[in-house]
């Protein structure tokens, strides 16, 4: 059973009081909430979905659910609402079963009673007495650069100095999706402005690999990270992520070391990825190229061994050959793409005890006692 300790924290308009709850004995202490993790700390992060509803498993598209992609999940936790905090702390014992560290929510700005602001704080509210420390993916990252001002002005001032608050070094991490729709320049006046107001922040680029592309953009963002490795052969994957670790490592020599801002290598592991029952989905990204239901086939290939987790392995394998700083979990709960490791009655907790499993070698801790 953890240590508990009691603590009060606090947001703009809110007064929570919540139990700390310490990490049991083999697990790494939880960071300062001051500082953080370190730059050197190995952390675990996945994506977190805060969109669904119950409906969108209980009703088909005509009558405005989408039961057509959620056929074949059924989460443990049931047909759920996302701003339900039950639901949230169910969510979180999944997590803390998996030994994540972190969590990214998936957000942008949105008020209201069911909004996306409203859930991100029932999410900071919970995150405290599960040792979860939470940031943000920000969906909206190529919208017009003074709403992207607007938004991440908001959460920093928010929950910069929320015991949850996902920090390395002191700064609140921030992880932009689309961060492509803006110029490096463009990032860095903004992030120059934001830290100008008293917010500097740990900026990370999520999902923007594109195949080295996203090289340039390092400077203002701290870190690279490619979302979805569908695309990429099986055979391939460890030399993909070792070339990913090379850009990272080319830019702390040439300039990461000189300007004070180093890189991290941010590797993505994933369990799966298949959109084919999204019809939006056919003629965008690529369409169903690779995609295959929880390792049961790729790019038209049967696994010969046990498929149930095959391909989960096979990237950490591949992930862990290019050293990484930080693992990123893709994803916890995306369930209509199908890469989630969200407990399921078809799966059960397989893919969550897989990701503690994963978490312990990755972090050189002893094997869970049978």
């Amino acid at each position: 059973m953890r240590n508990q300790t009691p603590a009060r924290l606090s947001l703009p308009g809110i007064m929570v009081s919540a139990i700390v709850l310490l990490s049991p004995p083999g697990i790494s202490e939880p960071p300062d909430p001051e500082r953080g993790f370190a730059f050197t700390d190995k952390v675990v992060l996945a994506y977190y979905y805060i969109w669904y509803e119950e409906d969108d498993w209980l009703k088909p598209l005509e009558e405005k659910g989408r039961q057509e992609h959620f056929g074949d999940i059924h989460p443990l936790v049931g047909a759920y609402n996302s701003c339900d905090p039950t639901i949230i702390e169910k969510h979180m014992n999944q997590m803390n079963r998996a030994l994540i560290d972190a969590i990214a929510v998936s957000w942008w700005y949105e008020e209201g009673e069911h909004g996306k602001n409203a859930i991100l704080d029932t999410i900071y509210e919970k995150a405290v007495s599960h040792g979860l420390r939470v940031t943000i993916d920000y969906e909206h990252g190529r919208m017009p650069l003074e709403q992207v001002y607007h938004d991440l002005k908001y959460f920093l001032g928010r929950y910069k100095n929320h015991p949850a608050m996902l920090k390395v070094e002191g700064l609140p991490v921030v992880m932009v999706w689309t961060a492509w729709g803006h110029t490096p320049h463009e990032w860095a006046d903004l992030f120059s402005r934001l830290e100008q107001e008293g917010l500097p922040s740990f900026p990370i680029m999520s999902g923007s690999y594109q195949g080295g592309k996203g090289a340039e953009y390092l400077g203002p963002f701290r870190s690279l990270e490619e979302y979805t490795l569908v695309d990429v052969e099986d055979c391939q994957l460890a030399e993909f992520m070792k070339t990913m670790r090379g850009h990272i490592d080319r830019y702390n020599e040439t300039t990461g070391r000189q300007n004070g801002k180093l890189a991290q290598h941010h590797a993505t592991i994933s369990p799966g990825y298949d959109e084919r029952s999204n019809e939006g989905r056919k003629t965008r990204n690529g369409g169903f190229k690779g995609a295959g239901w929880k390792d049961r086939t790729k790019f038209g290939v049967q696994y010969p061994d046990d498929p149930e987790g095959a391909y989960y392995r096979g990237t950490f394998e591949a992930a862990m050959a290019s050293h990484p700083d930080w693992l990123h979990i893709s994803t916890f709960n995306e369930l209509p793409e199908h890469s989630h490791i969200e407990a399921t009655h078809e799966h059960g907790y397989t893919y969550i005890d897989l990701t503690a499993e994963f978490v312990r070698k990755f972090k050189g801790l002893p094997d869970a006692e049978k």
